[in-house]
């Protein structure tokens, strides 16, 4: 819609004031006519008082007065108390019209604010915004946007969304989308990623949500929506994915051929052992510590590897079924479990806590060491302990014990990993660990490692028999 500019009003306006002029004098005194021309008056009075308000009023005394005068010049016969009535109801006209264009002129005014403020809110925005009609126009898009796109804001403005913006191969799913949304006036909830086609054909991802919004008698006007740029991040995310399954597979190729070599070193060490002497023997038993140490290192990478890829979720396990299958690797042994029949929530991985713990025990423990492992239950959780006789754990150490290749201080001491991945499993589980003396205030007599499971509320009826010891042989 053109608008006109103060000076083409005011010809407007100067024109309808001499037509006014001109049809005064011709039916007062040509037609010798009364005030019937008068309703034309009206046409300057309101475009007056709609393009400058308060000023008509002077239009209208002027136009009244001219009503008045013309008629004492040419034909005072014909001037009647109705011509001072319309004279009167120019100004009142005039005055009313005024008043209501200065009204809607503030409600633009303040609309026109409040937009400009809207504006300036989502040009300072680090995401794209735009308001999209019911038609499927770009109705409104901020700075930001305008920029992530290539366009100038007049060159989007008016313009079909789907058709200037989204790729070719997914318009026609994004506009059938968006039309069931504004069936149901509401959108497709959270967030999702959208491409996008900028003006030069580079395709961008973008994190997309949006809302349907309606005006005041309900009906939906269209949907605002919002997008941040992700296209590095997701390039990223995948180049990474990319790397991950590929040391993934070295890893996959490493253990295979790790393991094989000590299975093939083991076989040779049982060869060997039965046909060595005694002295022998000792250097042999030597060559098998080393190979389990191998194979203890490999099983903590796999181990590893599984709680980071989140492929497990926690579930009801059978505790005592954990327990004494740790317990049945270990024959030879002294291993003291009274037998708990109670269920936590963990996953296929808790039998990696106690052989930690276990096998932490006996290995740096002397021949005759001792282990009990208890279980007691506490409203909605399970502690359990692994209390040994062994060197125990110094004061000192305790705080850094189940952090990443964290060492004790005895000449045994391995890496650490064991101990970290007891905490980081049972602290996956919901739970936590910590040592203990075994004796408090006495390291020397022995630890006690202790972790807290959730309960699951699952139970099984109690075995016939449970062994409260595994002899050692």
């Amino acid at each position: 819609m053109t608008t006109l500019t103060e000076h083409q009003r005011a010809a407007i306006v100067m024109a309808l004031l001499v037509i006014s002029v001109f049809l005064t004098y011709y039916f007062h005194a040509v037609l010798m006519l009364g005030t019937v021309f008068s309703h034309f008056f009206y046409i300057p009075i309101i475009l007056t008082a709609l393009w400058w308000e308060k000023r008509s009023i002077l239009v209208a005394i002027f136009l009244g007065g001219l009503v008045v005068v013309s008629s004492l010049l040419y034909r005072p016969d014909l001037l009647t108390l109705n011509d001072y009535g319309r004279a009167l109801m120019f100004i009142v006209i005039a005055f009313v019209v005024a008043s209501l264009s200065e009204q809607l002129k503030g409600r633009e005014q303040e609309v026109k604010r409040q937009r400009d403020l809207m504006q300036r809110y989502l040009d300072v925005a680090g995401v794209l915004f735009a308001v999209i009609g019911t038609d499927h126009t770009i109705r409104l898009v901020n700075r930001h946007g305008c920029e992530l796109l290539g366009y100038r804001e007049e060159e989007l403005l008016g313009k079909d969304w789907f058709d200037t913006v989204v790729p070719g191969g997914l318009r026609e799913a994004r506009r059938q989308a968006f039309d069931e949304a504004i069936a149901r006036k509401a959108a497709l909830p959270g967030q999702r990623e959208n491409p996008v086609v900028t003006r030069s054909g580079d395709e961008l991802i973008l994190a997309w949500q949006d809302t349907v919004f309606t005006g005041d008698d309900g009906r939906p006007l269209g949907v605002i929506g919002s997008g941040a740029d992700i296209t590095d991040r997701i390039r990223a995310e995948k180049e990474l994915r990319e790397a991950h399954d590929e040391a993934n597979l070295y890893l996959d190729i490493m253990t295979h051929d790790i393991n094989n070599a000590n299975a093939v070193a083991l076989g040779y060490a049982d060869l060997l052992e039965t046909t060595l002497g005694a002295g022998e023997r000792e250097m042999v038993r030597k060559l098998r510590a080393g190979v389990d140490r191998s194979i203890e290192i490999i099983q903590n990478v796999t181990t590893i590897r599984r709680l980071h890829s989140h492929e497990t979720a926690t579930k009801p396990v059978d505790l005592d079924a954990i327990v004494r299958a740790e317990i049945a690797h270990h024959p030879g042994a002294r291993i003291a479990y009274r037998g708990e029949t109670v269920g936590v929530m963990a996953d296929d991985l808790l039998s990696e806590v106690f052989a930690n713990l276990i096998g932490n025990s006996i290995k740096f423990g002397d021949p005759e060491i001792e282990i009990t492992v208890r279980v007691e239950e506490s409203g909605d959780q399970v502690e359990v302990s692994v209390e040994d006789t062994g060197p125990g754990v110094p004061d000192a150490v305790k705080p850094i014990l189940f952090t990443r290749f964290a060492r004790g201080k005895s000449s045994r001491s391995g890496k650490g990993l064991g101990l970290y991945i007891t905490r980081t499993l049972i602290e996956r589980y919901g739970g936590r660990v910590w040592v203990d003396d075994r004796v408090p205030g006495r390291p020397e007599c022995g630890a006690a490692f202790r972790f807290t499971l959730l309960r699951s509320g699952w139970r099984r009826k109690p075995p016939a028999a449970c062994p409260l010891v595994t002899a050692r042989s």
